[in-house]
């Protein structure tokens, strides 16, 4: 059987460790791993529940990331285009982070062009993980978003909703990941 890149990161994930997401450029050696950090849950009494939403974003691992919206003249202008003001996809998305209670969590900001090929297909939303230089890749994202590590054609609140949903995924992977080697941790495995 061949591989794709169409096969879900969570099957790479499984290979190689702290892979929820794929960045294009090397990760920067004097960031520390992202299951370094302590997590918000590491104790029997509080411990992580996946099959519940508000549980398994963990406030610590989802800060680590950064949404940037591009408000660059391309994609504002194709906003306009449509119709709306150059801050309606910063606001459907700070809207998904509230809807989660992850708004003072995960920062959402407006940013710089994200590069002419990929404003000419926005508006365009990036991600950031503070252990990696530049955007990173999520699952979810089409073969083309992800080549780019960007997300394109972002308007409508079901598209800031696909968003979300690969960030959640993310987290959501980084949280079991966290609390895995936690646990291997507790129980002098690692």
């Amino acid at each position: 059987m061949v591989l794709t890149a169409a096969l879900p990161l969570i099957f790479v994930s499984m290979i190689y460790s702290s892979t929820a997401f794929h960045s294009g450029r090397s990760p920067n050696p004097a960031l520390r791993c992202p299951n370094a950090g302590p997590l918000s849950s590491t104790t029997e009494e509080t411990s992580i529940d996946l099959a519940t939403e508000e549980s398994s974003l963990d406030p610590g691992i989802a800060s680590q990331f950064t949404i940037k919206v591009c408000t660059s003249t391309s994609c504002t202008r194709k906003l306009k285009e449509r119709g709306l003001d150059q801050y309606h996809v910063l606001g459907e998305l700070y809207a998904q982070a509230q809807s989660a209670n992850m708004e003072k969590c995960v920062i959402v900001e407006d940013g710089g062009c994200q590069g002419g090929r990929n404003c000419k297909m926005g508006p365009c939303v990036a991600i950031q993980h503070e252990e990696f230089m530049g955007n990173v890749g999520l699952e979810g994202m089409n073969s083309n978003e992800f080549q780019e590590s960007v997300f394109h054609d972002v308007v409508t609140g079901e598209d800031a909703g696909r968003v979300w949903s690969c960030m959640e995924n993310a987290i959501s992977l980084m949280t079991e990941e966290a609390r895995i080697e936690n646990e291997g941790v507790e129980d002098g495995m690692v």
